[in-house]
């Protein structure tokens, strides 16, 4: 904001002639002033948050500065705050170049963790001797890149994919806590790249949500979604009106006009900070939510304190920020492909609710599991509501003694995962009532059956309605035979009709019947054909997938097929045998020879290949030969957090191509951890067993010359 070194009482009291004048003229000379005086207010309002005039009198200011503009257009100044709201539609986002990476954070959880940050960076610069932090809120929001030019605001980005993202300048210049002009040149700078996050404050948010409510429009989730969301909207008036607001928290470029970089010249993290306050940029406040300090214990005990009071903060955060100061010293440490070495995370635990257990579901899956499905009294965790907790089984519920009517403590595992903590039984009133575990199916009424080695009640009735509805939605499924067009909401609606009984009424499906219903055309008649059509030359091992067997998920059905020619030849295959195919443990060999045990099964693949389903293994699901040359023979990989250029299934296949293969879990036996966005525990579990772990791009970068 264009802002002159001018008092308070200076700025007040030209505010005071300007409106007293304009009943008796109005000119185009009073625009440079309007200009100046409405960016002050902007930001005693927008940043301040202590205003000095009433609405009404900004209004007025406001309204005729509009009015001189429209009678004068060639003589509107850039930085008017009138400039800030475009009348143009955006129908796309054009892809920009950031000036400089946006790198993620390492994470982390503890003071242990903390400490440990602090040792590698002592390592790093080879001593402690001018070691200092800032501390600062890692606000949860949507990221933004500021590049300022000649004092203006030229450009606004979202992070993308940290290299690329999308250009939103007109949306961004919508956010009235976003400077259009700051003194940069007084600095010597020319050229700006700055980092901030556009956030929602919290009763802005309750706000906004109960005027949707009455408008019958749907609600937002969570303020998060709310401001992410406002940035990419199509009309920036749009914007303005979702009251958007921005911190800055860092200078990632600063050029003089030969384009040398000169941010080292200011020295430290924290004297940047300073000099965005100074220009009218909305930063943590130094002293309360900004901490420099030398002691890892006070800033440890700093990041606590804020992890206990988060909530009473009008926006929302969801960890802290720990950068090293001295900016000589950040260069000294560099970085990773994915991270910077001189900053770290330090993440809040889950947020947890307390709220009331109304009722319990018992859901039939496709395996005949019979699963307890809690219904809450609606709760907001973490920014989302919840009303639907999975109990899991019997003896969760029995351990954690949960009854009907009983206050529980809920969280969501990992920022994501509702799950009930406890129940507190110390309040009962009561009128709280046992949960009865059912003995007979809630679908089809057949007894229930929970072999001693397991926690699972199933129903075993193969003609139960959930279940056959259950293994119908998984056959169809985008991992099994990927049937597109096919959805869950499909096969309900289906097999209400009669359309839909088995598995092989899939590839005997009545298309003039479906041509007859509301809402399918020709046009989504004739894909849904071509879908199923396409699913019969689908590899063996989806086939088997689909069948949903028992512990057999996609990479133990690619290893199964791999050593056979067809499906049917499981048939003649005992556990034994099934325990030799490498990795393919004693569980799952037994599930594999009981399955094809039965008669239905056998008739059910030979009545598909009838149809013109692929059984056999195809060429390119054959067991590869070991190259000596490979270093990846042997190797395992698991992916955790969210990539950037790969979908998880395509990083999968990529190790599958190299003579790899994928686990699920951490273990001593892991090679590698490939690393994307907001990686949780299984990093911290990888980095305490001393596991390989690699970003996205180091993981490519290594794979790339064994693939052919």
């Amino acid at each position: 904001m264009h802002l002159k070194k001018k008092t308070a009482a200076t700025y007040y009291k030209q505010t005071k002639q300007i409106l007293a004048s304009l009943s008796e003229h109005i000119d185009h000379s009073l625009m440079h002033q309007l200009v100046e005086l409405i960016n002050y207010h902007e930001y005693c309002y927008y940043i301040d948050n202590d205003p000095v005039i009433s609405d009404k009198e900004f209004d007025t200011l406001f309204s005729t500065l509009v009015e001189l503009e429209t009678k004068n257009p060639k003589k509107v100044l850039p930085d008017s705050p009138t400039q800030r709201v475009s009348n143009s539609l955006t129908s796309n986002f054009e892809s920009v170049t950031h000036l400089s990476p946006m790198l993620s954070l390492e994470n982390s959880y503890n003071k242990q963790d903390i400490q440990e940050f602090n040792e590698r960076i002592i390592r790093l610069i080879g001593s402690s001797d001018r070691m200092a932090f800032t501390v600062e809120p890692k606000y949860d929001g949507g990221t933004i890149a500021l590049v300022y030019e000649n004092n203006h605001l030229v450009r606004a980005a979202t992070r993308g994919n940290g290299e690329q993202g999308d250009d939103i300048t007109q949306n961004a210049k919508a956010i009235r806590s976003i400077p259009l002009w700051a003194d940069f040149k007084s600095l010597g700078i020319h050229r700006a790249e700055l980092r901030g996050e556009v956030l929602i404050n919290k009763n802005t948010f309750t706000d906004l949500n109960l005027d949707r409510q009455k408008k019958g429009e749907q609600l937002f989730a969570n303020p998060r979604n709310a401001a992410t969301g406002g940035l990419r909207m199509k009309d920036p008036k749009m914007v303005s009106q979702r009251k958007l607001d921005a911190f800055i928290y860092q200078i990632s470029v600063a050029e003089d006009e030969s384009g040398t970089d000169i941010l080292r010249d200011f020295k430290s993290h924290s004297d940047s900070i300073d000099i965005l306050e100074s220009l009218g940029f909305k930063t943590p406040e130094k002293g309360i939510e900004r901490l420099f300090s030398t002691s890892i214990d006070e800033i440890a005990t700093f990041c606590s304190s804020w992890e206990e009071k988060r909530e009473s903060f009008s926006f929302e955060l969801d960890g802290m920020v720990i950068k090293l100061d001295d900016f000589n010293l950040q260069e000294q440490c560099g970085f990773t492909s994915h991270h910077p070495r001189w900053a770290i995370a330090f993440k809040f635990k889950a947020k947890q609710a307390t709220t009331k257990l109304l009722a319990v579901d018992f859901q039939v899956g496709r395996t005949g599991a019979i699963t307890p499905v809690a219904r809450l009294e609606g709760v907001d965790v973490g920014g989302a509501t919840i009303t639907n907790v999975s109990l899991h089984n019997e003896e969760f519920i029995l351990e954690k003694d949960i009854r009907i009517g009983d206050q529980v403590i809920v969280e969501r595992a990992g920022d994501v995962i509702p799950y009930i903590v406890k129940s507190l039984s110390k309040v009962r009133s009561g009128e709280e009532q046992p949960i009865d575990f059912p003995t007979q199916c809630p679908s089809c009424s057949s007894t229930l059956e929970k072999p001693i080695e397991e926690a699972v009640w199933r129903c075993v009735n193969e003609d139960c309605t959930s279940k056959i509805v259950g293994k119908l939605i998984h056959f169809v499924s985008k991992d099994a035979m990927n049937i597109d067009g096919f959805g869950e909401a499909y096969v309900h609606k289906f097999f209400e009709l009669g359309m839909l009984k088995s598995i092989r009424d899939i590839y005997q499906f009545d298309f003039e019947k479906l041509s007859t219903l509301e809402g399918f055309g020709a046009k989504s008649v004739e894909n849904l054909r071509e879908a199923i059509d396409s699913s019969r030359n689908n590899p063996a091992y989806r086939l088997l997938y689909a069948l949903g067997i028992r512990y057999v998920g996609k990479t133990n059905a690619k290893t199964l097929i791999a050593e056979v020619d067809s499906l049917l030849d499981f048939c003649h295959m005992s556990v034994e045998q099934l325990c030799e195919i490498h990795e393919i443990g004693p569980k799952v060999a037994e599930q594999v020879y009981k399955t094809f045990q039965k008669d239905d099964i056998r008739q059910l693949i030979n009545d598909l290949q009838k149809l013109g389903v692929n059984i056999h293994r195809l060429e390119s699901e054959k067991k590869a030969e070991l190259d000596e040359d490979n270093p990846f023979n042997g190797t395992t990989f698991l992916f955790t957090g969210t990539l950037q250029q790969l979908k998880r299934n395509e990083a999968k296949e990529l190790v599958e191509k190299i003579g790899a293969k994928n686990v699920s879990a951490v273990s001593g036996k892991l090679s590698y951890l490939v690393v994307g966005e907001k990686a949780g525990s299984k990093l911290k579990k990888a980095k305490a067993l001393g596991i390989h772990v690699l970003s996205e791009k180091e993981f490519l970068a290594m794979i790339k010359p064994y693939l052919s």
